[in-house]
């Protein structure tokens, strides 16, 4: 039996003008809850942004920051901790890609030093809570979670930055491709699936009795481990290649489809 549902959101769960089915989410949810079955968002994004999507949030379960912050309910269950050194040895390095964008995300609030007002406006569409920094020498007083990078001007080679982002950062942060020109750069180790199993060992639920959904390089790990990984249609390549069924796209609103499929099997699997 399925005791544990987590989904990623951008191209995953919400369709691409970033709205989703939510009288027929809201019908599910509820019968998630009555049977017991939990229902986590695991995004790469902000958990202020997230909790935005969800009137129930305050109830809800979040692995967000790709793992780096979980939640569930008003109980933090983990955060991260870069050391400010070390992001600040990261991004002296990054000046070596001057296209790149950064964002700063700490537990508090995200940093950028931007002064493009485009720019800024762009990101805060997915970091609600974004402060604004004269520059990163100073990192304000924080818990860091994760390095966002966007490289708008280069989409089509992020998996060649990500590769070699790595090679240069030599395991101390990982960089993990998010869908389009997004990157994040996160500690060895937390991913999404770590967030799941954090979750896992909080309720007693192993990950042959949770399923995933996801689209991007950052749900790799969530859907190899889990008991049975959903890749959308839309979903990368790659991530189709790994996972154990592709289903249709987010904007046909698959992913609540599937739930129901499972709701209406009594949770068991029903394919």
């Amino acid at each position: 039996m399925i005791k544990l549902i987590a989904t990623d959101m951008d191209g995953t769960f919400l369709k691409s003008d970033m709205t989703y089915d939510r009288e027929k989410f809201n019908e599910l949810y509820e019968k998630m809850k009555a049977d017991d079955v939990l229902f986590v968002v695991a995004s790469g994004n902000q958990y202020y942004q997230l909790r935005g999507f969800f009137p129930q949030h305050q109830e809800m379960t979040f692995a967000a920051e790709n793992g780096a912050f979980v939640k569930y309910q008003a109980e933090e269950l983990f955060a991260a901790d870069i050391d400010s050194q070390l992001i600040k040895s990261v991004l002296e390095k990054l000046k070596e890609i001057p296209t790149i964008e950064k964002i700063i995300c700490g537990k508090k609030t995200a940093y950028t030093d931007t002064t493009s007002d485009e720019l800024y406006n762009y990101a805060n569409q997915y970091f609600v809570r974004l402060e604004r920094v004269v520059d990163f020498e100073e990192l304000p007083q924080d818990t860091y979670l994760k390095v966002s990078l966007s490289a708008p001007k280069d989409e089509e080679r992020v998996p060649e930055i990500v590769a070699m982002l790595n090679e240069k950062l030599n395991g101390q942060l990982i960089a993990v491709q998010c869908g389009g020109a997004d990157i994040d750069l996160i500690m060895p180790g937390i991913n999404k699936a770590n967030g799941l199993a954090i979750i896992g060992e909080k309720f007693g639920i192993a990950p042959d009795e949770m399923i995933a959904f996801g689209d991007s390089g950052n749900d790799k790990e969530m859907l190899q481990y889990v008991g049975h990984g959903f890749a959308m249609a839309n979903a990368q390549s790659d991530i189709k290649e790994i996972a154990n069924q592709v289903i249709g796209y987010n904007n046909d609103s698959a992913v609540l489809q599937v739930i129901a499929d499972f709701a209406e099997n009594q949770w068991q699997y029903p394919y």
